[in-house]
């Protein structure tokens, strides 16, 4: 099993920070590649946003899914979306 580091918890998140943005409603999927791994969030969220700043609040996840693939096909992990929410709701 591989362990998700803050480094890519944080990668992750600013990418999906990007796609969330001025949404309320969010379906689809991301890709985060390495020279170690290439991975995939999919992911339906129902978002709110700060009606003052316009961040984003909070981040609901309907579903979604981690995949995560080395040199060998598709590796276990220990990936959690409330880890992530840390970084994506800073």
């Amino acid at each position: 099993m591989i362990s998700i580091d803050d480094q890519t918890y944080q990668a992750i998140a600013a990418q999906l920070r990007d796609e969330l943005t001025g949404k309320e409603f969010f379906n689809g999927q991301l890709e985060y590649d390495t020279e170690e791994f290439y991975s995939t969030l999919t992911c339906t969220l129902i978002l709110r946003n700060d009606p003052d700043t316009g961040r984003l609040a909070s981040a609901t996840p309907v579903w979604w899914e981690y995949h995560l693939h080395q040199r060998d096909g598709e590796v276990l992990t220990d990936f959690s979306w409330s880890e992530l929410s840390r970084f994506l709701e800073a």
